[in-house]
Parts: C-alpha cells; structure tokens; sequence
C-alpha cells in the first residue's frame, strides 16, 4: 500500500526541475555579486597604495618614487623583473640589488601590507625566472597585480599637470598576480643609456626622440592574459590618489581601434581582452605612450596619436 505521505515521482521530478531552474537564475546572480566583491576589495587596495605613495612623497620632497633600481653597474634596470619582496631570495644574481628600486618595494614601508599589491579577482602567474629564485628562497614572495607607472619615475609630483587624470598605477599586467616580481611598470621609461646618470620622463617634440636620449620615450611590455579582471574592467589610482574603475577592450575585431585617452591599447583582435602583441597608443612623435605622459592635462590632443607596438 502506497503511504499518502510519500511523494509521487512526478511530483519528485517537478521539485528537481523547479530547483534546477531556480539555480539557473541564482547562479549567475551569485557570480556576479563575488565579481562585485572583489572589485570592490581592488578599489581599496589601489586607493591605500595610493595613498602610501602620497605619505612617500611628503617624505622625499615631492619627488615620485622611482619604478625600477640599478644593477651593480650602476645602470637602469628598467627592463628586468623585479622581485617583491627585493629580499625574499638570495638567488638570482644582483636580483636583490637592483629590486630595491620597484616601486612596490620603495613604498613598501608605507604599505606595510604585502597583501593588498595581489589583485582579488588574479590568478597566479609563475614566470620561468622564478624557478631559480625560489631556489634561494628566505621569506614568502608576494603576488602582484598593480602595475606602476613607470612614466612617473623619479618624477617631480608638483610638475604633473593633471593629478586627477594620470595614472599612479593600474592593472595592465592583466588578470595575473605575477608570484615574486613586480608585474610593471607598465609602460616603461626608457633609461638604458648611462651608468650612474639621472633618469626621468623628457617631453619631446620631434621623431627623434630627442636622439633617443634617457627618459625620451617609453616601452609596453605586453602581458599575458586578458585585461579583463572584474568583468570587463580593471582597477586604477591616479596620481591624486583617486581610485576608480576603467574598461578596456570592449573595442575589438580588425581594423578596430580604441579611445586612446582612455584606452592604453589600441587595438584588441578578440572580445577576451586579451591584449597580448597588440597596438599600443603612443603620442604623435611615437616616442611616449599617450596617455601616462605627466605633462598631459588630461583633455588637450596635440596631433594625432599614433597606434603602434
């Protein structure tokens, strides 16, 4: 005899398709309010970074922290991986000279918390250098997802034209939190020229570049993984310390280009965000990624930019 209490297997399979529907709807709603979550957490860690840099600058003369040290030549490294922290090996040659000079590391005692350089919605890059490092390891390397403008290295704050509107630093290192090095700076100043000899941003205004001169023109290095790290948007803090979200890519497909005050790339071939080996937005002289440029006030458009790599 069938009890009256039991359910039926209609019945059981009704409630399983009424459940099974249910999380269809809340799944994504659940998604999306993690996405939310951790965006939120990046807009605090880019604002305290932020204002550790402008603690920094009360201490050093308004002079901007510098974006990468010195070999033990006494040249730029300013195309080399820097690690974070500048002590956590004792491999890696004079890995642990020159990584004093990251941007992460010199604000480091500002911070005081080698948690907010990882980026909440990462995912953790291990680059090949980083299998010779660990194997003098002495402390736990951090994981970063900010990446500094290098534009502003050494820079004298007071001469930024538009604080509100220059980045300080972003996430264009992409989705990854690179383990143990600094994902920037992004772009680069060039300084590979002298030994021992000052470094910092030149405004130009030929081709030349000012004959290729230190601190006349700048470098992408292009990332690994997409720019789209909440969503399709990542965190940025601007030179004020004003922390807000920007988008990027969502310009994409051949023969597309992006706003370039807006945009550092200048081209995206798929709805990914990847941004890997793509165009760049440089000013009219190819010589400076437009808009990082401190003497930019943010609105102004002398000539066209160039998109280039």
């Amino acid at each position: 005899m069938t009890s009256k209490n039991a359910f039926t297997l209609i019945e059981l399979l009704v409630v399983i398709a009424i459940i099974a529907i249910l999380a269809a709807i809340l799944f994504p709603v659940f998604a999306q309010a993690k996405v939310a979550a951790k965006k939120t957490q990046s807009l605090s860690n880019v604002k305290q970074l932020g204002t550790a840099t402008q603690i920094y600058l009360a201490d050093f003369d308004d002079t901007m922290p510098t974006a990468f040290g010195r070999d033990n030549t006494g040249a730029w490294a300013w195309d080399l991986w820097h690690a974070v922290p500048a002590d956590w090996s004792t491999a890696g040659g004079d890995l642990r000279n020159y990584s004093q000079g990251s941007w992460h590391n010199v604000t480091a005692p500002y911070v005081k918390n080698q948690q907010m350089l990882e980026s909440p919605g990462g995912r953790d890059l291990t680059i090949a250098f980083y299998a010779t490092v660990n194997a003098g390891r002495v402390k736990a390397p951090a994981k970063v997802g900010y990446a500094y403008n290098g534009m502003l290295h050494s820079y004298n704050a007071t001469a930024i034209s538009s604080v509100a509107t220059t980045p300080l630093a972003t996430q264009l290192g992409g989705v990854d939190n690179v383990v143990g090095f600094d994902t920037g700076p992004i772009p680069s100043l060039y300084c590979g020229n002298g030994v021992n000899a000052t470094c910092v941003y030149s405004p130009v205004s030929s081709s030349s570049c000012n004959g290729g001169a230190d601190g006349s023109y700048t470098y992408f290095f292009s990332p690994y993984g997409s720019q789209h790290v909440y969503g399709n948007t990542q965190t940025w803090v601007f030179a004020d310390s004003h922390a807000t979200t920007r988008k990027l890519g969502m310009n994409f497909g051949a023969g597309t280009r992006t706003d370039f005050r807006t945009d550092p790339y200048a081209n995206y071939p798929r709805n990914d965000g990847v941004a890997s080996a793509v165009l760049n937005w440089y000013d009219r002289y190819y010589c400076h990624a437009f808009l990082f440029r401190p003497d930019w006030d943010g609105s102004t458009i002398d000539g066209t930019p160039i998109a280039a790599y």
